[in-house]
């Protein structure tokens, strides 16, 4: 006897069972998520006036730090993390494609968008996180149903056509910059030769200098936002602030075509077998040797640059060309350096299985718990105790590291008597409208997961 229709379409809705799941799959996301602390606890525990180049370059523990989460961890990590959420899609909706396609995994994954857009709400406004990504993923993972049936190929080509105008566009915004600094130090020159500046000149100069007096901030000057960020109003005034800025403001849609470019990579590298650790060792080599290496060596020039001053913002060493290519080629850069990484994880975790990889397996597995675990753990410690600001680049860096322990232990004992994590199964519950049981010992494997953050 055949099913009825509703029966049927009940079923498509039914997550993969668990005892499927993709070990290299969850490996690479228990990384990624740890990888992205180091980058975000720099917005956590610094005022935000303090953020960037406040010091002069001097090789300690803090500069060391500093340029190791620069050239290794801020934009790479985030690119792996917005990668394995682009997978996701492919994993939520191969039920969606061919023939027999169905509609409700459309429906899901609709829904999936609309709670990450609910979950970022609750990150800024609770959780006291501004800059989470959450929202953005909501919105970019939206795009991603145009592109669900799209073959690698397509998926490439559009990933890499949005990268190119978002890297055009960073050029060009450059150029405002070069532009002002180029007018002022020529105003500088006048004044210094006795002539009177231009009212350009003048103008510039005006900017210049509030530039540096906010990459420069004299001691003591961050008492009032200190004193916000440590007391329940003004944190949240603060934090809403932020969200807004970041999330709703003319530029926030410039982070939702990033993401979105890094999604459809992801897609692609899961419909080629690459980020399942199907793909052979020559593949990942490659990602290896021309990923992280054209990644690397575009960082290391740009830092090598700026390093011919010192680090320090000097407006009369701006050179216009060397400006605008930096600029246009820090998101090939970071996708290129995000591919690496990839490669070089998954040789790892093929030549060398073992219990190390088990902490970033928990990690992965519980994602979205870990990253929310991640703000509660940093605003208790930043805000309601008042560490803000207390430490340098090595310290945050020490911190995250220890952040990152404390969660891979949570997750390594929850899962022992769960299937998933807290922030996973509502997730899962809210997207699937199905709240099923989750408990070890009594959920079924038809229970196992949704696809990964």
């Amino acid at each position: 006897m055949n099913q009825p229709e509703h029966v049927a379409t009940r079923k498509s809705l039914t997550p993969t069972s668990a005892d499927k799941r993709n070990d290299v799959l969850d490996i690479l996301r228990g990384i990624a998520v740890c990888g992205i602390l180091p980058v975000n606890i720099f917005v956590m525990g610094l005022a935000s006036n303090t953020q960037g180049r406040t010091f002069p370059a001097v090789w300690n523990a803090d500069w060391v730090a500093w340029l190791v989460q620069k050239l290794l961890f801020e934009g790479p990590m985030r690119g792996l993390f917005t990668v394995l959420f682009g997978a996701g899609m492919v994993l939520m909706l191969r039920k969606a494609e061919g023939p027999d396609a169905q509609v409700t995994p459309v429906d899901v994954w609709t829904r999936r968008c609309l709670v990450l857009l609910l979950f970022g709400v609750v990150q800024f406004m609770l959780l006291m996180w501004p800059g989470e990504i959450l929202w953005t993923y909501g919105v970019a993972g939206l795009g991603l149903l145009a592109f669900r049936t799209a073959s690698a190929r397509t998926l490439w080509i559009c990933a890499l056509l949005i990268i190119a105008c978002l890297s055009l566009h960073r050029a060009w915004d450059t150029g405002t910059y070069v532009t002002s600094s180029m007018t002022a130090a020529a105003g500088e020159r006048a004044v210094s030769e006795g002539r009177k500046p231009t009212p350009e000149q003048k103008e510039a100069m005006k900017t210049a200098t509030a530039t540096i007096a906010a990459n420069y901030p004299a001691p003591g000057s961050n008492k009032e936002e200190m004193a916000q960020r440590t007391s329940w109003p003004g944190v949240l005034s603060w934090s809403a602030a932020g969200w807004s800025d970041r999330h709703l403001g003319v530029y926030s849609w410039i982070g939702v075509a990033e993401s979105l470019a890094f999604m459809l990579v992801g897609m692609a590298l899961m419909r080629s077998g690459i980020l399942t650790g199907e793909a052979s060792a020559v593949t990942y080599w490659r990602l290896v040797l021309i990923g992280a290496g054209l990644g690397l060596a575009l960082r290391g020039i740009d830092f090598a640059w700026q390093a011919r001053s010192g680090f320090e913002l000097d407006i009369h060493k701006v050179v216009p060309l060397m400006s605008w290519l930096r600029s246009g080629w820090y998101q090939p850069a970071r996708l290129a350096l995000t591919l690496g990484y990839i490669g070089a994880i998954v040789l790892l975790v093929r030549s060398a299985p073992g219990v190390w990889t088990e902490p970033f397996r928990a990690l992965g597995r519980m994602a979205l718990t870990t990253y929310t675990l991640q703000s509660i753990l940093t605003s208790l410690l930043f805000y309601a105790f008042g560490y803000l600001d207390a430490f340098g680049a090595a310290g945050l860096m020490a911190v995250s590291l220890a952040i990152c322990v404390i969660t891979a232990v949570f997750c390594m004992v929850w899962l022992r008597g769960f299937r998933m994590g807290p922030a996973e199964w509502l997730l899962r519950a809210l997207a699937y409208s199905s709240f099923a049981p989750w408990r070890r010992e009594k959920a079924a494997d038809a229970i196992g997961r949704s696809p990964p953050l």
